[in-house]
């Protein structure tokens, strides 16, 4: 009996192969996982089905994931872009008002520029970079350090050609974290987790004073400021130094300032309300910035997720199917086997 099933075996994997049809496919023949092998099933390339199911498991768990993150940021978006509105009037109106003093500077860039091919004692320019402290937002970071590094020199040094000794400040890690091997030499102070708790005005007082501490001539900005929920404009803002703010103080003769202190320290007061003033709204923009393309990261994330699993089931459905109907064929040509 045993002898007639083995040979009746034998005949029907005999009669497939001289009908054209490859061997039995037997799922027990093949490996658990075979890479780099190509299946039937339009030429692409298949693994078992423990692999695929335990692929549709991680790309689900990554779309909830990136969903819960999406709605995250825009519960936070709204709240940060509602003190970012607040701030705004407060950061244009000190920005017209100084623009006084940058239209008295415009005549004389030349004059800073030979003097710096002269040889003669640079100016010092410090540059803020407003950066996230988290990623998966997008290339609101990595737009703000392309910037800086159009800025600085390619050979690593300090000074620019309009006669500029540049030193870099960093607000928020991912700053630091992509210009630490470029431009390391150049760093003064880094603040991190600054965008931990929701920016206060307070937090950047805290940063204004460092810059003061530094006595620079320009301070310059480098941040995102916020165009909608799409679309985050990289800014540079600069800022005239102390000294200069000094040196032109008769550009405000025009404005009649109620106090009892003297016109020097009006002006000292004024440039710290102002250097506060901008830097908070830089940072709220950036904040601003950062929660919106976060939220449109995270979408993009969920439905490319979503897309994936579709094809995923498609794969493992076809798979499975396989399987089966490489069973049933077996057992029928098992069974008729045993009957003849």
């Amino acid at each position: 009996m045993l002898r007639r099933l083995a040979s009746g075996l034998v005949r029907s994997a005999a009669g497939a192969g001289r009908c054209g049809a490859a061997a039995l496919d037997r799922p027990w023949d093949r490996p658990a996982v075979t890479v780099g092998a190509v299946s039937s099933l339009g030429g692409v390339r298949y693994a078992s089905l423990k692999a695929v199911r335990n692929r549709m498991r991680s790309v689900a768990s990554i779309g909830k994931i990136t969903k819960a993150m999406k709605m995250v940021a825009a519960a936070k978006l709204r709240g940060v872009q509602a003190r970012q509105d607040i701030s705004r009037p407060f950061a244009n109106s000190v920005r017209q008002f100084f623009a006084l003093l940058g239209e008295q500077e415009k005549p004389e860039q030349k004059d800073k520029m030979s003097a710096g091919a002269a040889g003669e004692e640079a100016k010092r320019r410090l540059i803020v970079a407003v950066t996230s402290d988290r990623g998966l937002c997008g290339g609101v970071n990595s737009n703000v350090v392309r910037a800086i590094r159009q800025t600085l020199p390619h050979d690593g040094s300090d000074r620019t050609a309009d006669g500029y000794r540049n030193a870099v400040m960093l607000v928020g890690d991912k700053g630091r974290d992509a210009l630490q091997r470029t431009s390391a030499n150049l760093f003064v102070v880094s603040f991190r987790d600054v965008f931990k708790t929701p920016v206060s005005f307070a937090q950047v007082t805290l940063i204004a004073e460092e810059i003061m501490a530094g006595a620079y001539d320009e301070v310059m900005l480098v941040y995102n400021r916020f165009k909608s929920a799409i679309s985050q404009i990289t800014t540079r803002q600069t800022l005239v130094g102390l000294s200069d703010l000094m040196e032109h103080a008769s550009v405000f003769d025009g404005y009649e300032f109620d106090s009892d202190m003297d016109s020097s320290q009006v002006m000292v007061d004024l440039f710290e309300y102002e250097l506060a003033t901008q830097l908070y709204g830089a940072l709220l923009e950036n904040s601003t910035s950062e929660q919106a393309a976060r939220m449109s990261a995270m979408d993009s994330a969920s439905s490319n997720a979503a897309e994936m699993l579709s094809k995923l089931t498609l794969q493992y459905n076809r798979e499975r199917q396989a399987v089966i109907t490489t069973e049933l064929v077996e057992i029928v040509a098992g069974a008729s086997a045993v009957e003849k």
